[in-house]
């Protein structure tokens, strides 16, 4: 009867921490770790446009996605326990996000660091198997960055910019978890305008953070250039580069189409629907928007910019 209560009550343990740790991405998992895998596994399956050929199949990549599911978020909670660890982010929480682990007083900053340190190094140690080893350290520069030196308070540029650096930085692990091949020029290309993408458009969560962004002091863009102008960039920029990516892939495609649709709606509802719950809904749509524009290298069309230098090139010689 005593073993039979210990084992409950170390069960009870072990779900309690595992539930307090998943809290730490929970509000991440429809936005980065979702979105990001997708990226990956769609990637690795349009190998001639984004990766070199490589000996896995079709198959392969596939039945890879779990793993490449699980390094998004293995890179992804170190960084967000970093972000939420500090007291002035503890204080922001307690208005944004009150179920979060620290503000909820589930556990200690001090006892949060030591998880940050376990993941890290679990983290680490993963890469060395599947793979997006450089991608993982990069991230952790990305986040030192972010949370140490304080690029996320300072800067409405500085905290878009490494955003944008960080949404690249998973994309590019994801594609290398999937796939064994190197990533092409065309790919690269397309990583940049990823990066732009999210660079000039990402603002669409801080609308859903206003009060709280407020409270710590930090310099979002709707709180520099006001909520109405922020709404308007999103408004102008998000068809823009749905557009421009179509133009990159050289096609009209089912994904494209879809990316057009996604980014009316997201049009439509930041200028239409202006309160907070609806911008969490609007963020949640921008976020399938994003997913459109991921799966746009899966349209076997051409890139007319390459194709420009190709013949520009074969002209010279």
């Amino acid at each position: 009867m005593h073993r039979g209560s210990t084992l409950l009550r170390i069960r009870t343990q072990l779900c309690y921490e595992a539930y307090t740790i998943w809290l730490f991405t929970r509000s991440d998992l429809k936005t980065i770790v979702i979105p990001k895998s997708i990226f990956g596994v769609l990637g690795a399956l349009s190998r001639s446009n984004l990766v070199t050929h490589a000996s896995d199949s079709v198959q392969n990549s596939i039945a890879r996605a779990p793993l490449v599911v699980l390094w998004v978020w293995i890179v992804l909670l170190p960084f967000n326990i970093d972000n939420q660890r500090r007291a002035e982010a503890i204080e922001e929480d307690k208005v944004n996000r009150p179920w979060r682990p620290l503000p909820s007083k589930r556990l200690t900053p001090r006892h949060a660091s030591q998880i940050m340190l376990i993941g890290h190094i679990v983290g680490i140690a993963y890469c060395l198997i599947v793979g997006g080893l450089r991608q993982k350290l990069v991230g952790i520069v990305l986040g030192w960055v972010y949370n140490e030196l304080g690029a996320a308070d300072r800067s409405c540029i500085g905290k878009n910019a490494v955003n944008a650096l960080g949404y690249v930085t998973f994309s590019m692990g994801a594609i290398s978890v999937a796939a064994d091949g190197s990533f092409t020029a065309c790919g690269l290309q397309w990583f940049v305008m990823i990066g732009c993408v999210v660079f000039t458009t990402v603002q669409m969560q801080d609308l859903t953070d206003m009060e709280g962004d407020s409270l710590r002091g930090r310099r979002t863009v709707p709180l520099v250039i006001g909520s109405r102008p922020c709404r308007w960039s999103i408004a102008v920029l998000v068809p823009f580069w749905t557009l421009a990516a179509a133009w990159f892939w050289g096609t009209v495609s089912l994904p494209a189409v879809l990316s057009g649709f996604a980014a009316i709606s997201v049009c439509w509802r930041v200028l239409r629907k202006a309160n907070i719950l609806e911008d969490r809904l609007t963020f949640r749509v921008w976020n399938l928007w994003i997913v459109t524009m991921y799966a746009m290298p899966l349209a076997n069309g051409v890139n007319p910019w390459s194709y420009w230098l190709a013949r520009s090139h074969g002209y010279e010689s």
